[in-house]
């Protein structure tokens, strides 16, 4: 092989491979939209006032992520209506499968270049110990926050430290300690690689306001049940957290953006929210948040059942006719099945029915024999092997050897995709 003609099969390799991803992806976006509405209408109406249930919604969306293969898109006339006109423009315009992934990995940067420098931002801040607790001081008049996933950090603004007694602290660093506990920090990055990849569903950027929120107000129920207070008081300490922030920020002159600081545009909301708390059960909760990831991970294995595999082999056998310029004829029906067969090395056709059967059909030009392979989805990734048939032979039964394309590199990989 050549280098150009490797280059060629690499560049071919990839494109093929782009097109089978972003195909799936943007039936992906497509469903999120639908899941959204969903989520949307129920936060709003029957689990308007179910704190937990209402947050477990959001765990739908993870199912989303593996619906890009379900065999409804391909197989029912509504699905292929509704969802197959992105696939054909993903197969057409190969610059449009790689100008989504741009958007993917620009998007993706931009949120991690944001992320990264709060990072730098909160490591040059000085630390304090405050029960027991290691945070990071911020004299900006920031909303306390926490960052990290993996190795959270605290970040707690100057003012609340001089200002605020013992006991109001100890519920600030509750909350912030209850959101790491929670693994809010962790479904706030899920839906960050959501957004990234799905990032032409504008609802999903809409939806992590909506998102936050029901995080938040889990937080809060959690974190009053947790300090054995009442609700009228946590409402207040957050009231007084606005009034002092608000007072520092006019001597600063300045607004301080930290992680998660937008949940705290609308106070009088959230306080709203605080007061309909009413203690629960905690193991009351914990079943419900079990029963939310059972049900996820029941979603994911069903859509699996339901989906096309890594790989399909074809059975089909066709043939077509071409001139030079032109398909002359296009065959592809049972009765090729009756006169071609074929092995691992050669492919058996019965010349006298095989024959007769392109003099019907006014085939001209050369003869070829397509059959075999594999396809990752339905007109999506198909690789086959194929014969040149020539005319002549006084056998009946016409044995043609041919070369597999299936021992490339460039096949064996995109099998395994």
């Amino acid at each position: 092989m050549t280098v150009q003609e490797f280059w060629d099969s690499g560049v071919s390799f990839l494109n093929l491979s782009a097109v089978y991803y972003v195909t799936q992806i943007l039936k992906c976006v497509q469903v999120s939209s639908i899941v959204f509405a969903f989520v949307y209408f129920l936060r709003r109406t029957l689990l308007k006032n179910r704190v937990f249930l209402k947050s477990m919604l959001w765990s739908l969306f993870l199912p989303v992520l593996f619906a890009g293969k379900i065999k409804f898109f391909y197989e029912n006339t509504i699905g292929i209506l509704l969802f197959s006109w992105w696939a054909e423009i993903c197969k057409t315009c190969i610059w449009v499968n790689w100008l989504y992934i741009s958007g993917i990995f620009v998007y993706a940067a931009r949120m991690f270049y944001k992320k990264r420098k709060l990072k730098k931002m909160v490591a040059g801040m000085e630390r304090r110990i405050l029960e027991d607790t290691s945070v990071y001081v911020t004299k900006m008049p920031a909303t306390p926050s926490t960052i990290g996933i993996f190795r959270p950090k605290i970040v707690m603004p100057e003012v609340m430290l001089k200002e605020y007694g013992p006991k109001e602290l100890h519920t600030i660093l509750l909350h912030e300690k209850t959101h790491i506990q929670l693994g809010h920090l962790l479904f706030y990055f899920l839906w960050d690689i959501l957004r990234a990849l799905l990032w032409l569903n504008p609802l999903l950027t809409i939806g992590t306001k909506f998102f936050r929120e029901d995080m938040e107000e889990v937080c809060d129920w959690v974190t009053i049940q947790k300090s054995g207070g009442k609700a009228y008081a946590y409402g207040q300490l957050l009231l007084k957290s606005m009034r002092v922030l608000q007072a520092e920020n006019e001597n600063f002159n300045m607004f301080a953006a930290f992680a998660g600081d937008k949940e705290y545009q609308d106070i009088r909301q959230r306080v709203t929210r605080i007061a309909l708390y009413r203690p629960y059960k905690q193991a009351a909760a914990a079943g419900a948040w079990i029963g939310a990831m059972l049900c996820t991970i029941a979603a994911v294995i069903w859509i699996q059942n339901i989906s096309y595999g890594r790989y399909h082999t074809d059975d089909g056998i066709l043939a077509y006719g071409y001139n030079g310029r032109n398909v002359t004829f296009f065959g592809n029906d049972d009765a090729l099945h009756q006169m071609i067969t074929y092995d691992g090395d050669y492919v058996y056709v019965d010349r006298e029915a095989f024959e007769n059967y392109l003099q019907e059909h006014n085939a001209s030009g050369d003869i070829f024999i397509v059959f075999g392979g594999f396809y990752k989805l339905p007109g999506i990734g198909g690789v086959g092997c194929s014969c040149n048939y020539e005319f002549g032979s006084k056998e009946q039964i016409v044995q043609i050897p041919y070369e597999s394309p299936m021992d490339s590199w460039r096949i064996k990989l995109f099998k395994l995709l």
